[in-house]
């Protein structure tokens, strides 16, 4: 939603006549070559250009949307064939994509590539990979690239009692030698396994083993066109975009929900895109029991 009102706030300014500095407002980048940048660069790739027709001042040559990737080919984890794919159908839908090329900094009005290019925009989404938690640093235990190192238990060696599981946890994979990657897809079954072997520990039962393969890949690249890898086979193009709906769809909790989201995926078949921005409202929260305190007395002196 945040991203939403970014994208249309910095359309509505380039679209006023006294706008003199256009290209940092029209210029998107991403940062991240995997499921997340890809994703997110294609939607708003697709975001932006459908929303053209709507600023009479703007044209589709002022927009630049950049995707920045440190690999050789983007969508690493689908393999090379469908990473070069999606590459070819980005590219022809005007997304500009750097490979092998790392952001090395960035400032309020400019991002600056290992290139040694410059830039300029007031937009960068960060998708290249995040760090784990700082907490994580005071557990005397071994770690990979900060993440707490496990057996097949998912349990710590030098804490037994102790498990880790999802972000924070390196879990080892037997069939490959490296680790799992931190996906939900993981992480949801790793939880089962860790439920399972609290329990286990405690009753001086069996313990069970976290081994699980990937079953299925899939990421949209817009315009409903995607591309999947499901038990080894790679496909692409509107089945691999159906298929990626089809499992978020199933994945929602409750009937009503996914009729919803149905309903509305329906609607955009049909309608172009909203252009409209939705305001973010929360409740008052409190940070002290002081201000939690001065809220009382103020409501007390109200009645």
């Amino acid at each position: 939603m945040r991203l939403r009102n970014h994208l249309i706030a910095h359309l509505e300014e380039a679209d006023t006549e006294c706008c003199k500095e256009k290209k940092p407002l029209l210029t998107f980048v991403v940062a991240g070559g995997g499921f997340a940048g890809v994703e997110t660069v294609a939607a708003i790739n697709d975001f932006v250009r459908g929303a053209l027709q709507s600023y009479t001042n703007l044209s589709e040559e002022m927009l630049r949307v950049v995707l920045i990737h440190s690999g050789p080919v983007v969508l690493p984890e689908l393999g090379e064939r469908l990473g070069v794919y999606a590459h070819r159908k980005l590219a022809g839908r005007k997304v500009e994509i750097h490979v092998n090329t790392r952001v090395e900094g960035v400032s309020g009005r400019s991002v600056r590539l290992s290139d040694g290019t410059t830039i300029a925009t007031n937009t960068l989404v960060w998708t290249a990979g995040t760090s784990p938690n700082r907490l994580l640093e005071t557990i005397p235990c071994a770690k990979e690239r900060g993440r707490l190192l496990v057996n097949e238990f998912l349990e710590l060696d030098e804490w037994p009692g102790v498990w880790a599981l999802g972000d924070c946890a390196a879990v080892p994979d037997s069939r490959t030698g490296a680790f799992h990657p931190p996906t939900a897809q993981h992480g949801l079954r790793e939880a089962r396994i860790v439920a399972h072997n609290v329990v286990a520990a405690i009753r001086g039962t069996r313990k069970m083993r976290f081994n699980y393969s990937t079953f299925a890949q899939l990421a949209a690249i817009g315009r409903r066109t995607g591309v999947a890898s499901i038990m080894g086979i790679n496909f692409s193009g509107f089945l691999a975009w159906w298929l990626w709906r089809t499992t978020y769809l199933s994945k929602l909790p409750r009937l009503e929900k996914k009729l919803r989201v149905a309903f509305d995926w329906t609607l955009d078949l049909i309608f172009s895109k909203d252009l409209v921005q939705f305001q973010e409202i929360r409740a008052p929260m409190f940070t002290s029991s002081e201000d939690a305190a001065g809220h009382e007395s103020f409501m007390s002196r109200q009645e």
